[in-house]
């Protein structure tokens, strides 16, 4: 091979720059990838009686397939092509396109050594002869993950392989799930004509169970370390579509589906398989069970040692799992707010987990983008009570101008379309009760109010004693952008111990005064202390935008309301408390006016290890904070909620200090830094480690 060959395409070196593999190292090993087979490949696969294969469909989807002949006979191989006498079986019934210039995968799997070689080509013919591929990779893997078996690979080459389509969650589907200790999965990247395009197929070994059906049908199994090319990876992160290939090697039969794959980077996630490092989904469109797909007849000799590193799924697996949910509805609360009804898919029976008002939910979502797919998160809150019989969660969004998530739950997701969530979460929520309740909002603050008040409702309209006074301040730009009126107004008209006050800054010719709403302009609380009640005995919960919160917590401070009493949902930079919101208080930490921020990817093998520089730059507080920072950098670290509560973009401070002008809500491990809700605390270099 030549020094500048690249033989790793885009998605590839994303996938190993975002695991933290050097540079050093890819550069390394590209030389094992090589452009014609060795002699020893030649001879290997010349002698193989099955080839695993990835191809694709005529609408451009990957499969992973099989073939078979008696050994010597189904592969006839030079180092610059190989001549597959046999086209698989399933060919037609997939309608898989083998015509010249078609790219394939191809592994070969011998199981009693456990040596494995892969081969992806292009093919030159497809004839009587057969099919002939040109090489365009050729390279080794290593034996890590391989069953040892003893296979009679002639026992069933009689029988023609019987298939039918099946659900993910049949009884045949099920059983095979539950045994399977190894599959195939193919992949693809890149669109025809362009330098990436391609097919892979690679082998996946662990533990019986190593591959978990969810409770919403789709299927999760983890990626333990390997030789850090990240094939299939890298194709996953240009092109999502997925196809496995899971054998049983006693029976012969296996099932075939076809899917979209995602890898989900959250440590949290892997660390519900001892020795994984990420965790990939796939969720299943097409699921055929075929009869004779082998023509093997084989007994378990030694599982791979490797997996004695390795574990099956814990227990706490289905509860920390995303999980798909269907929009159900989408109702218009006001020009701005759209609420969005989530509930289980029809082929999922499992009741969605229980919440307490005020919580929230984190949703994933996949945009396509420039080379591949963007993994979205956010976190909004549910805006409805939890009440038992409950079969559907509620989110209430703000369309923002600039909010990528946002408009895409606004614009493009709509009824029927799927959104995966992560349990709820989150801990402000109502404490014991005290003799009066304030709750504060402004915008689409209103949402964990409006949850909070109907579960008071609730409570009281299911004959338990009512709460304390509940005085319900919210602040809106008009009625055209406030959410839930009738509803807040219905309230207040059926229960004497519910108050509301609603103000507008800019009212429209629509709304009336003493009517729609009860005063104009920004909303101040010392013009409401008649109004309101003792607030030195009472307990507040604030949420809203930036300059909202921190003038309504001043007042609030100003009114005498004790520290301890005062609860909020902050979304904004900086900090609530100032000089000014409590006497004798110490003045912020000043701010650096530059620093050098490193970000580095570590690398670890055996007891080697080194780092590589991702990122060397320049920040000033203009830049906001270091998750904007490595973002503007061109980084992706893991994030979800953006303002310090779910402690997913946590990550290893190597040197230097920084400071949180927002104290996290969400504990951090010594020698860690939330990346979303901290900055330099000094012009001394930064150096973070964006992976382990």
């Amino acid at each position: 091979m030549t020094a500048n060959r690249q033989v790793f395409h885009e998605g590839e070196r994303r996938v190993q720059q975002r695991a933290g593999v050097p540079g050093a190292y890819v550069e390394r090993v590209s030389a094992y990838v090589r452009a014609a087979m060795p002699d020893q490949h030649v001879e290997f696969f010349g002698n193989q009686p099955v080839l695993f294969m990835g191809a694709l469909d005529r609408q451009g989807w990957p499969w992973a397939v099989v073939t078979y002949g008696a050994p010597g006979q189904l592969c006839t191989a030079t180092s610059s092509e190989l001549l597959i006498r046999r086209a698989p079986p399933l060919a037609d019934a997939l309608e898989l396109s083998l015509e010249p210039g078609a790219r394939v995968g191809l592994l070969g799997l011998e199981m009693t050594s456990r040596r494995r070689n892969r081969l992806n080509g292009t093919v030159r013919s497809h004839d009587a002869e057969g099919i002939r591929v040109a090489v365009d990779q050729s390279f080794g893997n290593c034996p890590q993950y391989i069953q040892q078996r003893e296979v009679d690979w002639q026992a069933g080459q009689e029988a023609p392989p019987v298939s039918g389509q099946v659900s993910i969650d049949s009884r045949v589907s099920r059983a095979m799930l539950a045994q399977a200790d190894t599959f195939f999965i193919a992949t693809r990247a890149g669109e025809l004509g362009d330098s990436s395009h391609g097919v892979d197929i690679s082998h996946r070994g662990g533990k019986p169970g190593f591959l978990h059906l969810n409770t919403d049908g789709s299927l999760s199994f983890p990626d333990f370390p390997g030789n850090r090319f990240f094939n299939t990876l890298g194709n996953i992160e240009q092109d999502p579509r997925v196809s496995l290939f899971i054998p049983d090697f006693v029976t012969g039969e296996a099932l075939v589906l076809q899917g979209r794959g995602r890898v989900d980077w959250d440590p949290r996630r892997a660390s519900l398989v001892e020795g994984a490092e990420r965790i990939v989904d796939v969720v299943p469109e097409q699921v055929w069970h075929v009869e004779n797909a082998l023509p093997a007849r084989g007994r378990l000799i030694e599982r791979s040692p490797t997996l004695a590193q390795t574990g099956t799924w814990s227990k706490e697996a289905a509860g920390n799992a995303y999980r798909r949910l269907r929009i159900a509805d989408k109702v218009r609360e006001s020009d701005v707010i759209t609420s969005l009804y989530l509930e289980p898919l029809a082929t999922d029976d499992l009741p969605l987990k229980p919440y307490t008002a005020g919580q929230f939910l984190t949703v994933r979502l996949a945009r396509a983008g420039h080379g591949g797919q963007a993994t979205l998160t956010r976190s909004y809150s549910l805006s409805g009570a939890w009440h038992e019989r409950a079969s559907r969660y509620r989110i209430s969004v703000k369309r923002e101008a600039h909010g990528t998530v946002s408009r895409l739950l606004h614009d493009e997701y709509a009824v029927g379309d799927v959104l995966e969530v992560l349990p709820p979460a989150g801990d402000f929520v109502l404490r014991e009760r005290p003799n009066a309740i304030v709750l504060v909002s402004s915008g689409v603050g209103i949402t964990p109010m409006i949850a909070m008040l109907e579960a008071m409702v609730q409570r009281a309209d299911a004959g338990e004693t009512p709460p304390g006074e509940v005085f319900f301040i919210h602040s809106a730009r008009n009625g055209r952008e406030q959410a839930f009126a009738k509803m807040l107004n219905a309230w207040a008209d059926r229960y004497r111990w519910l108050h509301l006050h609603i103000a507008y800054t800019r009212p429209t010719s629509e709304d009336a005064l003493g009517k729609t709403y009860h005063s104009r302009g920004r909303l101040t609380l010392a013009s409401l202390t008649a109004w309101l009640p003792d607030m030195t005995r009472s307990h507040v919960y604030l949420c809203g935008s930036e300059g909202f919160m921190r003038v309504q917590y001043a007042a609030l401070l100003a009114l005498g309301m004790p520290r301890e009493h005062l609860h909020h949902e902050f979304f904004g930079r900086g900090s609530l408390e100032s000089e000014e919101s409590e006497p004798g208080a110490a003045a912020p930490q000043a701010l650096p006016s530059h620093a050098r921020v490193t970000f580095v990817s570590a690398f670890t093998r055996q007891n080697e290890s080194s780092e590589a520089q991702a990122a060397v730059v320049e920040w000033t507080p203009a830049q906001g904070t270091l998750l904007d920072l490595a973002e503007r950098a061109g980084l992706a670290p893991l994030s979800s909620c953006r303002v310090g509560r779910c402690g997913s973009c946590a990550l290893r401070l190597v040197s230097g200090e920084v400071h949180y002008p927002v104290p996290p809500l969400a504990a951090t491990a010594e020698g860690e830094v939330l990346l979303c809700c901290a900055v330099p605390a000094a012009e001394a270099p930064l150096v973070i480690r964006l992976s382990e």
